[in-house]
């Protein structure tokens, strides 16, 4: 493969690695959210909208392009010397 085209992916790669641990860190703030015992029925159904849009998010964003970045990734890495 040639090396623009690996930089072209390592910037892809790194870009949707950047916005996939945003959408999981609003995640785990959701689900901290979700745990509370003091929401309303509102709150509740506020915090499981936005859960299900980031999950339909999460969800597209690791398609089988993503799956073969980071296959890509693996197989660029260099070999170990032991």
């Amino acid at each position: 493969m040639g090396e623009k085209h690996h930089q072209k992916a390592n910037s892809t790669f790194s870009t949707l690695i950047a916005e996939l641990n945003t959408e999981c860190l609003k995640v785990q703030a959701l689900v901290k959210q979700l745990q509370l015992t003091s929401l309303t029925a509102n709150q509740q159904g506020e915090i499981l909208a936005e859960f299900l849009a980031a999950a339909v998010h999460l969800h597209n964003h690791c398609d089988e392009d993503f799956q073969a970045l980071i296959a890509e990734e693996i197989e660029n890495l260099p070999d170990d010397e032991d």
